[in-house]
């Protein structure tokens, strides 16, 4: 967790950070997530005009391009932003503006065409409003100037263009007929495809409006001025996360509200290949049935235009699948979504409610966070299982230790307190740092397990009953060479059998630095834990044979020479083994 938040993503629940390193699918928004949430006015566009903001244009100049329907246009979308200014009475460039992308981004370019907020919030005053969100998909502000009460709307271009019935244009209003929606619509796409984000604006008089008037009524039979596009870019290091992530075997998707061309753009820049057949519009997603959605699932990358039921409906679906699916949100609306997920992720721009159910956050609303957060939860994974192959497998050789020597009518090979003295003191620590190895550079080209791949994996099963039968083969051969033919008492004997276990165990480790790779090819020196507690146990081990009190406790004897010469000898027998097991098991996969 600590290594994560280091990577600027806070995990608020433990199990998560496991539940990470299992996720195959993630839905993530466009902006901010693979864009930098820089929002910045392209294009003016009306019916007859088009202006760009490719080159710096000042009021001077914008007026000399702009109409009227422009200008009214660019006093919509200031009156209508969101956006506030802290410091008011400084120069434009000086503000500190707070609120969304989009709006601060029309609060910056009316007061460079000479349309400060401040300013016209002294000449109209503001009546009443209805905040957007993502189902009106629009912002409804009333406004009284020289006693006219004007609504302004801004909002997704289809939504406005569908409560209009006029068009303002060439200093008049005029009807909007079919003609002109579908040059409007035209337009809107072309727009849409260069990846830019499109707002609508429009207008209405309002009459014999009182405290108790219902606002909502009037949000029909609007005149449309124009759109303004913004222009967001996508994150440097977007398009190398999602190849990672594609490499890694997830899938990425794109749920947004923004248009489906604007998705698509950014997606083709990310390296996304979409065509029509690959994206779904939310309106579609109401209008077929689950079954039919489940058919379509593996083709959809794209859904644009969703509220936050469709996001409900896009998560169970995948589900349904077996997939762990990864959602992101910011809004109060998406909590549902969040909490429904196996990985809620919240933006750290984001509402507190939505902060509040989800199990990770980004401190810095990009893409690669959960990159990053997903590399860690497979790093924990793979780690918890490194230190259950070592720990199940030292078991298993001791059951089997005793229970061989007991079927063959032999005194215990071992006794009690020493197979204490192996599991508490040389097993332990060496078990517990290897939390502490550093996760594997292959670990991204790995498949992501799933629901349905459980901890103690086939592999590691038998790779523990694999170790443990060789390493009992050797051990129990030992047992009976030396009790048949050495000489020896039992005193000695058993204590023979206790440094060739641990010796067994000290060296097994490195084995389980990688479960797969062999020991050849990884660095053994990486974990500096581990190399700590490999010298403690080893020097554990020589204090249990050579202290008086510990042979005491342990009922061991000092080992000879040529004792140490065997017990070394069969634990790099024992490894070698159990490398040459494992390579035959990494062969196999790698070939099947």
């Amino acid at each position: 967790m600590l290594r994560i938040l280091n990577g600027k993503g806070l995990v608020r629940k433990l199990i998560a950070a496991e539940t990470l390193g299992s996720t195959s699918v993630i839905a993530t928004d466009k902006t901010l997530t693979l864009t930098e949430g820089k929002m910045e006015v392209s294009k003016i566009s009306s019916l007859n005009n088009e202006i760009s903001f490719d080159s710096e244009i000042d009021s001077e100049s914008f007026k000399k391009q702009a109409l009227e329907e422009d200008i009214l246009s660019v006093n919509i979308a200031t009156l209508c932003s969101e956006a506030f200014i802290e410091n008011p009475q400084d120069v434009h460039p000086l503000w500190k503006i707070q609120g969304g992308p989009t709006d601060k981004a029309f609060v910056l370019v009316g007061a460079q065409l000479g349309f400060r907020k401040p300013e016209l919030e002294e000449k109209f005053r503001k009546l009443d409003e209805i905040p957007f969100d993502s189902k009106n998909k629009f912002i409804a502000s009333l406004y009284q100037k020289d006693k006219e009460n004007i609504l302004y709307v801004s909002g997704a271009p289809e939504k406005v263009l569908s409560l209009s019935s006029y068009i303002f244009t060439k200093g008049k209003k005029e009807n909007l007929d079919q003609e002109k929606k579908n040059q409007l619509k035209e337009k809107l796409e072309k727009l849409a495809k260069k990846g830019l984000r499109v707002v609508a604006l429009a207008y209405k008089e309002v009459e014999n409006y009182s405290d108790n008037y219902c606002l909502k009524k009037e949000i029909k039979g609007l005149t449309f001025t124009g759109f303004i596009s913004l222009k967001d870019p996508v994150r440097k290091e977007a398009k190398e996360a999602i190849k990672t992530c594609i490499q890694a075997g997830m899938r990425p998707i794109i749920v947004t509200g923004d248009h489906k061309f604007t998705a698509q753009a950014v997606a083709e820049e990310i390296g996304l290949k979409v065509k029509e057949k690959n994206i779904i519009e939310g309106i579609e997603l109401d209008q077929i049935s689950d079954e039919e959605f489940e058919k379509r699932l593996e083709d959809l990358y794209i859904y644009a235009r969703v509220e936050a039921r469709h996001k409900l409906k896009i998560i169970s679906a995948w589900q349904k699948k077996g997939e762990v699916v990864a959602m992101t949100g910011d809004g109060i609306n998406d909590t549902p979504a969040l909490k429904k997920a196996d990985i809620g992720i919240a933006l750290g721009s984001g509402t507190d409610t939505a902060k509040e159910v989800s199990d990770l956050i980004l401190l810095t609303d990009n893409f690669n966070v959960i990159m990053a957060a997903i590399e860690e939860g497979r790093a924990i994974i793979d780690n918890i299982r490194k230190v259950i192959t070592y720990l199940f497998s030292s078991a298993f050789t001791e059951v089997l230790l005793v229970s061989i020597s007991i079927l063959l009518g032999y005194p215990l090979a071992i006794s009690a307190v020493q197979i204490l003295w192996i599991n508490l003191i040389e097993d332990g620590p060496l078990s517990l740092v290897l939390a502490f190895e550093p996760k594997e550079k292959d670990l991204m080209k790995q498949k992501p397990m799933g629901h349905d791949i459980p901890l103690l994996t086939k592999e590691m099963k038998t790779l523990i009953f694999i170790v443990g039968f060789i390493t009992d083969l050797l051990l129990i051969s030992l047992f009976i060479w030396l009790f048949k033919f050495s000489g020896y008492e039992i005193p000695h004997i058993r204590s023979v059998i206790f440094a060739g276990l641990a010796i067994d165990s000290i060296f097994y480790i490195f084995a389980c630095k990688s479960l797969r790779k062999n020991i050849w090819h990884i660095n053994l020196s990486s974990n500096k834990f581990l190399i700590i507690a490999w010298i403690i146990s080893l020097l554990a081990l020589i204090s249990a044979l050579y202290l008086p009190a510990l042979q005491t406790l342990l009922k061991t004897i000092p080992l000879t020479f040529f004792d140490w010469q065997m017990v070394l000898g069969l634990g790099f027998l024992n490894l070698i083994l159990i490398e040459l097991t494992k390579w035959y098991f990494i062969t196999r996969k790698q070939t099947t």
